[in-house]
C-alpha cells in the first residue's frame, strides 16, 4: 500500500474509543456498543477508498447500529475490520480492556470467516512455532517456557475467566504456571502475548472473526498464531461452507487469514487493558493511547494523543 492508512484508521478507533468512555460504567452494553459502531463507522466512511467491511460480528443483529458492508468516498478497493468496542460489557460496568480496534488491507486479503468460535494459542516472536494447538495445554506452555529460556513457573499464561475454560485453568496451574485471568478483551490478551509485556501466552477460546484481527496484529508486529474453528452441528459446517471452509479440521495460522503483507492495525484503549491505557477525561478535553502497526515496513507505534474540545470539538 503506497499509503500509510495505519495513520487514517487511527482517528477512526480514537473518535470511537473517545464515544464510548463517555458512556463508561453507566452499565448498558447495548447503548455503549452501538455509540461506538457509530463512530469508527462514520470516521472511517470519510477515507479516500471503497471500502469492503469484514467480518463484523453482530452484523445482522437489529438491536445494534448497522456497519455499512461499504465504507468510504471512493477510491482503491480496500478491505477493512471495524471492532467499534471489544468488551463492551465490561465498558459498560466500567471494567477493563474495552478497546476499539480497525484493520485495513488490500482487496481480498483479510478472509472472511463464519461468526463462530474458535481456539486460540499466541505467543510472541522469541516463542515462534513451536506450539502445536493439537497438543495439550502443558505441552504448549513448557515448549513456550523453553524458547523463552524460562522456568515454566515463570511463564505467565493468559486466559479469558469463563466456565468453558475451567479445564484449561485446571491443567496450566497444575503445571506450575503462572495465570493472567481477564474477564473480557481476548484481543487485548493476545495482544499483550505477542508483545510480551504482560503475559507469554494467549489460550483459549473466543470468536473466529477476531482471529483475523490477531492474524493482522501478527503480520504487523510478528509472532505466532495457531487457531481452530468449533463446529457443533451441521448448521455451523454450513455457515462455513458459505465462506468456502470445507475443511472442518483445518488449523488456521496468520498467513491463512491475512494473506499479504498489505496490511494496517489500529487500535484506542477505552478502559485499561492488559495492552493500552483507557481514555483519560481532562478539563478542556482527553488523552487517548493508541497503537498503529503496518506489516510492509514492520512500522510500530504508541501515540499519546491530547485532544482539546474547545478547539475543535468531537461529539
Amino acid at each position: 500500500m503506497d499509503t500509510n492508512y495505519g495513520m487514517e484508521i487511527v482517528r477512526a478507533t480514537e473518535i470511537s474509543a473517545l464515544t464510548a468512555a463517555r458512556l463508561q460504567g453507566l452499565g448498558d452494553h447495548r447503548e455503549i456498543l452501538n455509540h461506538a459502531r457509530s463512530a469508527i463507522s462514520k470516521t472511517l466512511n470519510r477515507l479516500k477508498i471503497d471500502g469492503v467491511v469484514v467480518n463484523d460480528r453482530f452484523r445482522n443483529r437489529p438491536d445494534l447500529f448497522p456497519i455499512p458492508v461499504r465504507l468510504g468516498q471512493g477510491g482503491p478497493t480496500m478491505d477493512l475490520m471495524a471492532i467499534g468496542l471489544e468488551a463492551h460489557h465490561s465498558a459498560a460496568s466500567g471494567g477493563n480492556n474495552a478497546t476499539s480496534y480497525a484493520v485495513i488491507a488490500s482487496e481480498n486479503v483479510i478472509l472472511s470467516v463464519p461468526n463462530l468460535n474458535m481456539f486460540k494459542i499466541v505467543v510472541g516472536p522469541h516463542v515462534g512455532n513451536v506450539i502445536d494447538i493439537n497438543e495439550s495445554a502443558v505441552v504448549n506452555v513448557k515448549r513456550t517456557a523453553r524458547a523463552l529460556k524460562k522456568y515454566t513457573e515463570n511463564v505467565t499464561v493468559c486466559i479469558l475467566n469463563h466456565a468453558r475454560h475451567e479445564q484449561l485453568i485446571q491443567e496450566v496451574r497444575e503445571c506450575g504456571a503462572r495465570i493472567k485471568l481477564i474477564e473480557e478483551g481476548e484481543l487485548s490478551g493476545c495482544l499483550s502475548a505477542i508483545t510480551g509485556e504482560k503475559s507469554d501466552i494467549y489460550i483459549g477460546y473466543g470468536y473466529a472473526p477476531e482471529g483475523a484481527l490477531v492474524a493482522a496484529a501478527i503480520s504487523c508486529l510478528g509472532g505466532y498464531f495457531e487457531g481452530k474453528i468449533c463446529y457443533e452441528d451441521d448448521r455451523d459446517r454450513a455457515l462455513a461452507a458459505e465462506h468456502n471452509i470445507t475443511d472442518f479440521e483445518k488449523v488456521f495460522h496468520a498467513s491463512d487469514l491475512i494473506r499479504s503483507k498489505e496490511v494496517a492495525i489500529a487500535a484506542t484503549g477505552v478502559t485499561d487493558g492488559e495492552f493500552l491505557e483507557g481514555v483519560r477525561f481532562t478539563a478542556n478535553g482527553a488523552v487517548t493511547s493508541s497503537f498503529i502497526a503496518r506489516a510492509e515496513t514492520k512500522t510500530y507505534r504508541k501515540l499519546q494523543t491530547h485532544h482539546f474540545f474547545d478547539h475543535k470539538p468531537v461529539f
